[in-house]
């Protein structure tokens, strides 16, 4: 995955919040020497000065948010990410994931909290046709329906920093919109996002100089291993991860090299294998599974990614039932 362009103001920004060089280099994605660089051409170009040396009590790092939504930058220095996807939510009885996902979340006051995709599932709007034997919802009980589930989610730990990523399914009112009624785009409500004001949301979020967190990339069994493979991430501290969603598989693969160790975690699905969401599969079995990823950092640095997994109807973590 290529690197984002990293304008002054974002240079400006971080290196004012962080008063490191160093720091400030991890969190924007260059490398210490292209920091240095761009701090020097910056003082020149704007007639002002910035941080040149770190900044030892400095223990807060601002989260960068881009207007293009493509990737937002953010910092965990120590606590729990979990990352759940595919929740394709519903109304009705919460899934079994979800209960655990907002236990769990009561629990350990996660640091971060993220829904990494298709947290809508748009049946009505699909482009594929209707889903035989499912009685599908309208899209504004879909949206009260992943309304109240965020809530609890928000309720269950008010401190933590929450973010949405876009997943294919999350788009389809945007794409129903913009195919239908074009001259409608852009009136308030009609952006799913903007029924969730708490959520910071965009295309990917990158956490630290190590961690990935988007939808979707590869296809297939071998997508966890192919996106460890193939994203080169590399990491001065540990391990790093790229963590995805969209196939409901809920695994962790590591890629093991030179420089250490990185692992693909594809995350399951928040929603219930039998779900009424899922009819397309015409009861086949399946590679999914349904549960979510905790992700530890300790001072900076990403420890192994663990999994919590619904077998036989209960979900299990550490070996503890949720």
């Amino acid at each position: 995955m290529g690197a984002r362009k990293v304008s002054d103001e974002d240079v400006i920004r971080v290196l004012k919040a962080t008063g490191s060089p160093t720091e400030a280099a991890k969190i924007l994605g260059l490398s210490e020497r292209q920091l240095y660089s761009r701090r020097h051409l910056i003082e020149e170009k704007h007639g002002i000065s910035l941080p040149a040396y770190a900044n030892k009590n400095q223990k807060t790092f601002p989260t960068l948010i881009p207007e293009d939504r493509k990737v937002i930058k953010h910092y965990v220095e120590n606590g729990v990410v979990l990352v759940g996807s595919d929740a394709h939510y519903w109304p009705g009885e919460p899934s079994i994931a979800h209960q655990a996902f907002v236990k769990l979340a009561k629990e350990i006051k996660p640091h971060t909290i993220v829904i990494n995709g298709d947290l809508f599932d748009g049946a009505r709007i699909s482009k594929h046709d209707p889903l035989f034997g499912a009685k599908s919802p309208t899209v504004k009980q879909e949206i009260e329906a992943c309304q109240e589930r965020t809530s609890q989610i928000e309720d269950a730990s008010k401190n933590s920093k929450l973010f949405l990523t876009y997943g294919n399914h999350d788009i389809r009112l945007w794409r129903y919109c913009y195919l239908n009624a074009p001259e409608l785009v852009g009136l308030d409500g009609l952006d799913l996002f903007s029924h969730f004001g708490r959520w910071h949301h965009g295309w990917r979020l990158d956490i630290n100089d190590s961690t990935i967190i988007k939808h979707r990339w590869h296809g297939g069994v071998h997508a966890g291993y192919n996106n460890a493979m193939k994203s080169f991430l590399r990491t001065s501290k540990g391990s790093a991860a790229i963590v995805t969603g969209h196939l409901h598989r809920l695994i962790c693969t590591p890629f093991r090299g030179e420089s250490g160790v990185a692992y693909g975690v594809d995350t399951g699905t928040l929603a219930d294998m039998g779900g009424d969401q899922f009819h397309y599969m015409e009861a086949n079995p399946s590679i999914g599974a349904s549960g979510f990823a905790v992700l530890t950092f300790k001072d900076g640095m990403l420890l192994p990614p663990e999994l919590c997994e619904v077998i036989n109807g209960v979900a299990y973590f550490r070996g503890q039932e949720l």
